[in-house]
């Protein structure tokens, strides 16, 4: 048997059904309350009456009987539809006293109520308030009529069902008018989040912020974040692709030219077939780093690094040996014993062969890469210093942009893809290591990459 679904109800919907719930639990406590308070009072006045009236019956008795008459004239309480049996046992004969119509109102039916052993139901009489008491061997019951209580009880019910009835329209109405109200906001945010997403355009258009109330305001604005840095994502990614291919194009061009140049030409001037075959070499060349670069940075930015710690200088040390053997200029090397960092060791190196590498493409040929490791406020700071022209302060956050080349990169003597410093960034905050650009005096650059211990960190705190 398959399980019914659950119904799905909007935040209005629910909004209104809760309130609406408590709003008729109150309005039915305060009408019980109010119905019970008026019924205990005038039940407790009835019962003061009847402690007054057999009071002002044991002063009327004459003559060992009670003047009925007197005592109805004296009493300052209706005694209409009050009975009373007055049972005298000091007499040798004990005698009994009845008050006008006791007798017919003692044989009627009689029902006592449970709980209540005062309140009685008279068939013919309705209810009815028994009391008792005895005086010197005289024994009086008094029998009081509960209709007006249950005439007043009766109109104070059915005051308070009119009122409870208006109350709850009116409560129904407020409720689902202020629920309405409060969700129209969202409710609008949900339907133009739904219309933009079916537009072509849905990502670049920011959605309405309301000023009311603060919660969706806030919503709204939040959303508003995540879609401006959707937006900057997809133009990022856009920007990429068109460089890629671009980057791409131009080997390939290049390569197919070449090829048509060995079909026209290769068999009548067989030198440029040489040439042809050369170049061909390089932009395939050129096209492989290329790629490698993309698959380097594609894997940076799904990936996660696996941090462990380990000796700085060992990989320092051998990163900067393979480097010396590729790189034209002479690299020094200035590091402090025992430098334990948490990272991952492979893309430590990593970083460091592309900074070398950046290094060797800007200097000049006969001069000096510094590679330095010291400990600044501990923790420690690994440079790479060259002595290339520096970086304009305006291009310092640009030169970490994927395919991103300054002035100095267009000089045909520099070559390389542009991905080098974006995938050295990206390694980075994989690996929780900080990245600085400073320019050298007279002219140089300094990037400097600085190690943190996240449980260090997080113990300082």
């Amino acid at each position: 048997m398959q399980r019914k679904a659950a119904s799905v109800t909007t935040t209005s919907q629910e909004i209104q059904h809760r309130f609406r719930m408590l709003f008729i639990s109150f309005a039915l406590i305060i009408s019980l309350a109010v119905v019970g308070v008026v019924g205990v009072q005038l039940v407790h006045q009835r019962q003061a009456e009847s402690i007054e009236l057999l009071s002002s019956l044991k002063r009327s008795i004459i003559d060992d009987r009670p003047d009925w008459e007197q005592w109805r004239k004296n009493s300052t309480i209706n005694t209409q539809n009050t009975y009373v049996k007055v049972n005298d046992r000091t007499r040798n004969t004990p005698t009994k006293f009845y008050s006008s119509g006791t007798k017919a109102f003692l044989q009627a039916k009689q029902v006592h109520m449970p709980l209540f052993p005062a309140l009685t139901y008279v068939d013919g009489y309705g209810f009815m308030y028994y009391r008792s008491g005895s005086k010197l061997g005289i024994v009086s019951q008094i029998w009081l009529s509960l209709t007006p209580v249950v005439n007043v009880l009766l109109s104070v019910i059915i005051v308070v069902f009119f009122i409870f009835i208006l109350s709850l329209v009116l409560g129904w109405y407020f409720i689902s008018t202020t629920a309405r109200r409060l969700t129209q906001p969202l409710s609008q945010l949900t339907a133009t989040a739904r219309k933009q997403s079916k537009s072509e355009l849905a990502y670049e258009t920011l959605l309405p912020v309301p000023s009311t109330p603060l919660e969706v305001k806030q919503l709204t604005t939040s959303f508003n974040e995540l879609l401006t840095s959707i937006n900057n994502k997809n133009q990022q990614e856009k920007t990429f692709i068109s460089n890629a291919a671009h980057e791409l194009r131009t080997p390939i061009a290049a390569i197919r030219g070449h090829i048509q140049l060995i079909q026209r030409h290769g068999q009548d001037h067989p030198e440029i077939v040489s040439r042809s075959i050369q170049f061909i070499n390089d932009e395939s060349s050129r096209m492989q780093t290329l790629v490698n670069d993309l698959l380097a940075l594609s894997r940076a930015d799904r990936g996660s690094a696996k941090l462990t710690y380990f000796d700085l200088n060992s990989a320092l040390i051998e990163t900067v040996e393979e480097q010396r053997a590729v790189l034209k200029q002479a690299i020094h090397l200035n590091v402090i014993p025992q430098a334990v960092v948490s990272a991952n060791p492979d893309n430590v190196q990593q970083i460091l062969s592309a900074l070398l590498d950046n290094a060797g493409k800007y200097s000049p040929a006969d001069s000096q890469i510094t590679v330095t490791l010291q400990k600044q406020a501990g923790k420690f700071v690994l440079s790479v210093e060259n002595t290339g022209p520096s970086i304009p302060d305006d291009q310092k956050a640009q030169i970490f942009e994927r395919f991103y080349r300054g002035d100095q990169a267009h000089n045909h003597q520099v070559t390389g893809t542009g991905l080098g410093l974006s995938i050295v960034k990206q390694l980075a905050e994989l690996n929780k290591i900080k990245i600085t650009v400073a320019n050298l005096s007279p002219h140089g650059t300094q990037f400097n990459l600085i190690f943190t211990d996240p449980e260090k960190d997080h113990a300082t705190k």
